[in-house]
Formats: C-alpha cells, structure tokens, sequence
C-alpha cells in the first residue's frame, strides 16, 4: 500500500473499535514462557523482514496527519492485521483510506544462515468505500531486507512495485525505502529513514523519523516525523501508532 498519498480520511473510531478485541487477548496472553521479541511493520514507509510466529495475531494502527502542499491538510488512518499461519508464513489484511489490501509475507532468507534477513510481501490492494468505486485491483509485491550492524545499529531496505490504475491506464509503480535504527535505552528505539517513489516524472522522496517504546512483551507505541524534499511527496507529516499482540483462538500448545 502506498503510504501518506492520501484521499480520503479515516476513521479514528473504526480503528479503536477494531483493536479492543486484541487490547483484551493481550492482556491475557499466557507467559509460562518468553515471548518471542515484538517486531513490527510500523512506522516509516518500509517493511521489517520479520514473520509473526505461527498461532499470533498482531495488529498495527496508527493515525498521520499530513500537510500536502500549501492549502490541502489530510488526516488518515493505518490499520494492518497479521497472522502467522507457518514458521514462515503470515497472512495480512491491511485499510488505508480508500484502499483495502489482502496478502501475505514469506520468510526467503535467514540472517542465521546468511547473515541477512529477506522476506517476500505479494498482495492485491482493492478498492473499498465510496472513494473506490470503479476502480481496478492492483496487484503488487514487496521485498524486505535487514541486517544487524555495529553498535547495536540496523539496517533494513524495502522495494515495493505495483500495477496501479491511473487515469491513463496502467502504470507499474516503484518505490525503495532505506533505514537505519538503533536502540537507545531499554525498549525505547529510534529510527531516520529515506524514501523514494517512482511512478512517472521524477521522484517523490522524503525523509523522516520516529521512536517506538515497548509497552510489556506484547505493545508498542509509537511517534514519527518526516519531510517531503521533491515530486508528489507531502510537505511535511507526523503520526502516532500503536501495536498489540495475542494469541489466535484456539491455537494448540
């Protein structure tokens, strides 16, 4: 899904409602044993290389608001919903405004092996709402890659191609996004990213930044910033997120 191009506003209320079944399951995730480390997609414009671990259902949210250029504000809402189905295999159902996407993420490479981490996203993004009518399905894929560096530094990669509908027909669009992370202290990390789109005359870049806090073994909040530097790219954005996980419903021990 391409983020922060938004036409159409979100609801802050359709998003809290869908996240209070997770709030309660999260709350009563049993802890016999450590959970695996919370590794999210959320924020910035890229993907982690992460997979959710088979029985675990994690829902990503967040709220942006966005000044695209001089006299046009938008407010939109993420929601992102994961679900391991496999050691290396997860499902995802994804809202953005007017688009809805279905998909999946496949674990290709691991860094214990190869030092790096790669995971392959197919999906589909379908119209939803007043706001996509008689639009087409737009397939496309993602290709996520990371890396642990010195320092407790990573870095981490996302090239993301689509077939979009425009109104001159089909366009392949492209963009590729690069971060570099760190954690600071505890369970509080940070995070400055750059971005690039492109999809007809030049490049829609931006730059941006954030923090994550963990929040237990199962939440994360989080609090980005970025900047548009050319192209189609909003003036400057700011968003908050929140992302809770729980075990799916009759999952077998």
């Amino acid at each position: 899904m391409w983020r922060r191009r938004p036409n159409q506003r979100a609801s802050l209320a359709a998003l809290c409602v869908l996240a209070l079944p997770a709030l309660s399951a999260a709350q009563s995730l049993p802890a016999p044993q450590a959970p695996p480390e919370l590794v999210t997609d959320r924020p910035g414009f890229g993907e982690s290389s992460a997979v959710v671990a088979r029985g675990i259902i994690q829902i990503e949210s967040g709220l942006d608001l966005d000044q695209i250029d001089r006299e046009h504000r938008d407010v939109s809402g993420q929601l992102l919903a994961r679900a391991g189905v496999a050691p290396r295999l997860e499902l995802r159902v994804a809202a953005d405004g007017s688009d809805a996407e279905i998909g999946g993420k496949v674990k290709l490479v691991d860094a214990q092996r190869a030092g790096v981490d790669v995971a392959l996203i197919p999906y589909l993004s379908l119209p939803a709402g007043s706001g996509g009518a008689g639009r087409a399905h737009d397939p496309g894929f993602k290709i996520a890659a990371s890396g642990d560096l010195p320092h407790g530094f990573g870095l981490s990669s996302t090239f993301n191609a689509a077939d979009v509908t425009t109104d001159g027909g089909r366009v392949w669009q492209r963009e590729i996004s690069v971060s570099l992370d760190h954690e600071l202290r505890g369970r509080v990390a940070a995070y400055g990213e750059v971005d690039g789109g492109f999809g007809g005359a030049g490049c829609d870049c931006s730059v941006d930044g954030g923090v994550t806090v963990g929040v237990g073994a199962n939440g994360q909040v989080d609090a980005e910033a970025g900047r548009g530097l050319h192209g189609a790219a909003s003036d400057w954005f700011v968003g908050v997120g929140f992302v809770l996980r729980a075990p799916l419903r009759g999952r077998r021990r």
